[in-house]
Formats: structure tokens, sequence, C-alpha cells
């Protein structure tokens, strides 16, 4: 039987294991599995992971843990001696691309994998450590002093008793994606090679620091090249015909609609897929996490063309969901504004870096953005697809892009880039 609560659900898989493989020794950790986070967990779950990532706090499984048709929540949590030394937050979802051959290296196997997701695409179910939304390690979090094998060991028995547990619900997984580290952090990450996993480096994250001294946009305009300048004060040109306005849960429940068809048109455009926003979701967020999320709506006579949004934590700009009109996009330069309103955004609320994620990375060097590398690890359920993966998995190539430098040479001396 498995429980939706955690009393009734609690059981020290380290000492019991699954005959798997995979299976290592966890130290004698309890490790407790359950798909709803319950009121008595919360406030030790929060102690844990603190402000490091919004992503992995209550307030925002409270916004979106149970509002997904697409996406379930299962949770994990980590004690020894009794006291909670470390938690998790998986997805479950299906993973879909039309070509996954597109970044792989090696050209006949691009060929070969690119002819037939083109053809048939490839869409399968998969169990994500981490956030499928969001780009960073936001998976999972232990306390000081939790050495990396107990970690490792933990994590992956918790990994293992899930799939068990959705195999014996008739939803088998077929692998596991374990997302997003920071190269600060590889010595952690690469032991998931230990229990059967294969990395590989995806795009890389687009950050870019904030100069602590600049009070104003015109701060930031004024540390761009001649080159860099024009081009932000075109776009600014470009779109003065828009309307921006902060959007309160009231007008984002107005506007849901309109969010939601936009957002869609963004989404659609993915090559590689995981997991969808219900159209509820901005609402939800606003609601929860109040003045640690902002949303911006574009208007354009009236109309909403495009929107942006964006978390405050750990004095990090996380910029997130974007939805676009393209039908205006050129004329009215709408993502380079968005681009530049997150760059305003960051110096009004004093943050130390904007976090853009990894897509359309070359617009992004051209506001101030540098690449950070990234790895994820992936595993397969049967030892010989698993086997087919980290040879697939090691054609994997990040895709190429031309960095720009944005900044004058003085400007980047004071800058803290990664």
């Amino acid at each position: 039987m498995f429980c939706r609560n955690f009393k009734e659900f609690k059981e020290t898989t380290c000492k019991n294991g699954l005959d798997s493989p995979f299976n290592v020794d966890c130290k004698g950790v309890d490790i407790a599995i359950y798909d709803q986070l319950p009121a008595g967990i919360e406030t030790e779950w929060d102690k844990v992971v603190q402000d490091t990532s919004v992503f992995l706090q209550t307030k925002y499984f409270h916004a979106l843990g149970v509002e997904h048709a697409n996406i379930r929540y299962t949770f994990a949590t980590f004690h020894q001696s009794g006291k909670l030394i470390g938690v998790a937050a998986f997805h479950i979802t299906i993973a879909e691309t039309n070509d996954l051959g597109a970044n792989l290296r090696n050209r006949i196997i691009r060929a070969a994998v690119g002819h037939l997701t083109r053809r048939a695409g490839l869409k399968f179910q998969v169990l994500v450590l981490g956030n499928s939304f969001a780009t960073g390690d936001h998976g999972f979090r232990f306390v000081d002093g939790v050495d990396t094998a107990t970690c490792i060991a933990s994590l992956n028995s918790a990994v293992e008793r899930i799939q068990e547990r959705e195999k014996v619900r008739g939803n088998r997984i077929s692998a596991v994606v374990v997302k997003d580290f920071y190269p600060a952090h590889f010595i952690l990450s690469d032991r998931f090679a230990d229990v059967g996993y294969s990395e590989f480096f995806v795009d890389p994250n687009m950050i870019m620091p904030i100069n602590q001294a600049w009070g104003t946009f015109e701060d930031y305009l004024g540390a761009l090249t001649t080159k860099y300048r024009t081009k932000a004060k075109s776009a600014m040109k470009k779109s003065e015909s828009l309307t921006l306005v902060d959007l309160t849960s009231e007008d984002i429940d107005t506007y849901q609609a309109d969010l939601f068809r936009l957002y869609e048109q963004v989404y659609e455009r993915a090559d590689f897929k995981l997991g969808k926003l219900e159209a509820q979701a901005f609402f939800a967020l606003k609601l929860q996490l109040k003045q640690c999320f902002f949303l911006k709506g574009y208007l354009l006579d009236g109309k909403m063309v495009g929107f942006q949004s964006g978390f405050f934590y750990n004095n990090v700009l996380d910029a997130h969901f974007v939805g676009i009109d393209y039908a205006y996009n050129q004329s009215h330069a709408i993502y380079q504004r968005m681009l530049y309103e997150y760059i305003r955004e960051a110096i009004r609320m004093k943050t130390r870096q904007v976090v853009f994620g990894r897509t359309a990375m070359e617009i992004k060097s051209t506001v101030g953005a540098f690449p950070v590398d990234m790895k994820c690890y992936i595993r397969h359920r049967k030892k010989a697809p698993n086997a087919l993966l980290k040879l697939l998995f090691g054609y994997i190539k990040p895709g190429d892009f031309e960095q720009r430098v944005a900044f004058k040479q003085k400007e980047l001396e004071t800058l803290q880039i990664q």
C-alpha cells in the first residue's frame, strides 16, 4: 500500500532496499516518500532549504504542486537519528522532443537519431530530480555535515523506491533525469555515475552579474560599449508604444486566458519539452509568493501582446516564463525589451545577478549575460537501454552560439563574473 500521508508511510528503505544493481548502502538513513507535503513537515523542510531556492520552498509547492494535469510531484525526506537531514522534490512528467539529434556531436549518429525523431518524435515518462520549469539545482538540499556518499546513496534509494511505487500503480517510468548542476557542484554531482547515471552537458545558463554601484538603469546603460548601448536604446524606441503593467493577483486572474495563450506560443516553439504549466499557475504563484514573484504585462492598444515573470530569492532575480505574440515581436522588440526590464528590476531590487536561463543565448549575451556550464545526469530503468543512453548522451553537446561582450573593459574588471 502506498499512502499519501507522511505519518502513514515512513520506512527505512536503506535497510531494506530494493533488489537493484544500483542499490547502495546509505548508512542508516530513514527515507519517507509521499505525494503531498503534510503540514507537520513544512517548517522543518523550509529550515533545510532556507533561501537557497524558491523552487524548493513549501510555498512554491502550494502554488504549483497540485495544479498540473501532466506533472505530479513526489517528495522525499531523509532522517538520521530522528533528525531531518535532507529533502528532495521530484517531478513525474512526460519528456517530448521532435529532434534529439540536434545537439549530437557525431555526424552519423546525429543524422540517424534526427531522422527517427523527426518522423515519429520521442515521448516518454520520466522521473525528474529537480524542477522541470526552472534552470538550476532545485532538486534537493541536505544540511551541512552530510557527506557526499550519504547524500547520493540516499537520493538513489529514494529514486528506486519511487520507481517501484509507480510500477505498482501502473505508471512505468522509463528514465530518471537529475538536473541541473553548476561547476561548483560537479564534485558532488559526478558521484551519480557511481549509481549508474550518464552525465551530459546541456546549454549553459546565461547569467548576468549586477554591479552594486548601479543605482539606476541609466547607470547600466553607461557601462555598455557604444554598440550595445545603441542597441538597447533602439529596442526602447521600438517598444515605446507598449504599456508595461505590473500585474496583481487580481489582474492575473483577469488576464488568465491571454497569459496562457501567449505562454503556449513560446512553449510550442521549444525543441525539447519537459512539463507544461496549467492556465491558473500564474495566479497561484502570485497568490502564494506575493512579492517574491512578479509578472509584467505588455499591452499594445489595450491588447496583451506579451508578459514576463520572475522570482526574487537569495539575492537573485531568476527570470522565468515569458509569453510573446510573435506577430508583434520584431516590430516592437518585445523580447529584447523584456531582457532589459529584467535588468531594470534587478537593479531596483539590488540583486547580485540575473539568472536568464539557457534559451536565446546569443541575444542574452548582447545585454551583458555570460554562459555558465550546466551538467545533467540520466539513467534508464533497464541495463541494456541504459548502456545505449550512456553511448548516445556521450555525444550530446551544448548548442553553438557567439558570445558577445556588451560591457566596457573597465566595467568587466569590476563585475563578478562566474
